[in-house]
């Protein structure tokens, strides 16, 4: 799987993005609690939606399940 991150011989785009000041908030929370910075977040959720993206193309469902494999919820992006 190839990653969005960007390494040293991709260039780089410059992105200004508008947030609400909970999308904000919730996104500085993140970055603290994991210790990543805002913009790796962003770069993680991008990835994470493109393999949503692909699984719905194919017909498969992302599944948040327990330890044990019961499924617990569905990731479902907005249409």
């Amino acid at each position: 799987m190839s990653s969005i991150a960007p390494t040293p011989e991709v260039e780089t785009k410059r992105v200004n993005l508008v947030l609400s000041e909970r999308a904000h908030s919730e996104l500085a929370t993140m970055a603290k609690r994991t210790r990543r910075s805002m913009t790796e977040l962003v770069r993680l959720g991008l990835g994470l939606v493109k393999i949503a993206l692909e699984a719905e193309q194919n017909g498969h469902k992302l599944i948040v399940t327990n330890a044990e494999g019961h499924p617990l919820k569905e990731i479902v992006l907005p249409g």
